[in-house]
């Protein structure tokens, strides 16, 4: 039997073996890593089994090494300041599902992909404060930057990958739900009734009723709906979305059977004080868990809270405090600044 403990002081991760984030840009470029939160590939063209890449190669050469590897550094951060890293979420998920938590079974079994995090083309239909034109087609047509076209939604970055032994999918953007590239993807994979399915979405398209059929046939599925605010806080920070229509659609995907919802806040210098309202508001859908399913994570780029003066984070952590005992993101958000 594996011991994780053990396994949890080394440098190993699964997703450095079994795992792919893909992010898409216009026609056949993307970028490629172990997951999400892992330093990125140089971007590439062209279609190939993504599993056997050169860079992720490397990043798995370090792990087999017992090495920090660089492109990870978000988890080791977390885990030296003693928070719950990705990374250990990861061990103890594979470990549940009885998937490799070792270098030794990883070692045999170093191609097969388990686990997706996948980045639609960048198009939305919301210009939010904390993104850029990297992720948002009306934050890009503002800037001038090309808009993507139709066409290039039916290039099939996946298509020399094996997704057979495929056992999570994770969707983000742009807006996942804007257009059918997810379901492409989800299409293509032959055993969905094993597969559970994520989401992270604004919050401002119900899904349509072939999305509803795919998310039936699979194990399960989990929605996270982005919100950082309620009211008029959340549409000064995601403009031009409506909170009527989007706290509506999250009333009604609450209600659909098999359907798992949750909050996903990204806090930063703008929306500290706004976010026990928000938990207040999900704390009143039927069947919601609060402390289960409100996700808080910090913010990237000039809204970050370490970029506060001292006073103000001194403001922040007093704030902060209100969720200490119940609330396992916590200790993470007060140790990043």
């Amino acid at each position: 039997m594996t011991d994780l403990r053990e396994v949890m002081k080394s440098s190993y991760c699964p997703l450095v073996f079994h795992g792919l984030y893909v992010r898409r840009f216009t026609g056949e470029e993307q970028l490629i890593a172990p997951c999400c939160l892992a330093e990125k590939s140089e971007q590439f063209r062209g279609q190939q089994d993504l599993m056997s890449n050169q860079y992720l190669e490397d990043i798995r050469n370090d792990v087999r090494n017992n090495k920090r590897s660089d492109a990870c550094n978000t988890c080791w951060v977390i885990e030296d300041q003693g928070g719950q890293s990705p990374r250990k979420i990861a061990l103890g998920r594979f470990l549940a599902k009885d998937l490799p938590t070792t270098l030794e079974l990883s070692e045999k079994q170093s191609n097969e992909c388990y686990s997706i995090d996948y980045n639609v083309l960048p198009l939305c239909n919301a210009k939010c404060i904390i993104c850029s034109w990297e992720y948002s087609s009306l934050w890009a047509a503002e800037a001038g930057i090309k808009i993507i076209s139709g066409d290039e939604l039916k290039y099939d970055h996946l298509s020399k990958t094996n997704l057979d032994n495929l056992k999570r999918v994770y969707f983000n953007g742009g807006e996942p739900l804007l257009t059918n590239e997810h379901l492409t993807v989800l299409k293509k994979i032959k055993y969905l009734s094993t597969v559970d399915i994520s989401y992270n979405t604004n919050g401002s398209i119900y899904p349509s009723d072939e999305t509803l059929d795919l998310w039936s046939q699979a194990k399960s599925v989990d929605i996270h709906f982005s919100i950082d605010g309620i009211g008029k806080r959340f549409e000064e920070i995601r403009t031009p979305l409506k909170w009527d229509k989007v706290s509506d659609v999250i009333k009604r995907v609450n209600l659909l059977d098999g359907i798992n919802i949750a909050c996903a806040y990204t806090i930063g210098k703008h929306n500290v004080f706004d976010l026990e309202e928000t938990i207040n508001w999900f704390a009143d859908l039927p069947n919601f868990n609060v402390q289960k399913q409100v996700h808080v994570h910090t913010v990237y780029g000039p809204l970050r809270l370490e970029l506060a003066t001292s006073a103000r984070k001194a403001e922040f952590k007093q704030e902060l405090e209100k969720f200490s005992s119940k609330f396992y993101w916590h200790t993470n958000i007060v140790n990043s600044f």
